[in-house]
């Protein structure tokens, strides 16, 4: 009998990263999404469309409702066409993805 197992974060991330061009699957690229969620997650509860990354300002295209779909998607490791929207940020960085 197999255990009752739940997924960690890293997890959701690798399954995600299957279905979206801009999230690597690595371990490097989840440490670099956590903090860019972190920080789009308290862009997004203070109602600003300004976050800093990496010592940056940037005016986010994202509006707070796909910031939560996205962070949805990590929490329960099912992809979703809001990650899609991640584009804006690797735009916004230029990174090409996390």
């Amino acid at each position: 009998m197999i255990g009752n197992h739940t997924r960690t974060e890293y997890e959701n991330y690798v399954l995600i990263s299957a279905d979206c061009k801009y999230l690597q699957g690595t371990y490097v690229g989840y440490v670099r999404f956590r903090d860019l969620m972190f920080t789009l997650s308290q862009m997004s509860s203070k109602q600003s469309n300004t976050y800093t990354y990496n010592g940056e300002v940037y005016v986010s295209r994202l509006t707070n409702a796909e910031v939560h779909r996205i962070q949805d998607a990590l929490d329960t490791g099912r992809p979703t066409s809001q990650l899609n929207n991640l584009k804006y940020v690797c735009m916004d960085t230029g990174m090409r993805s996390f």
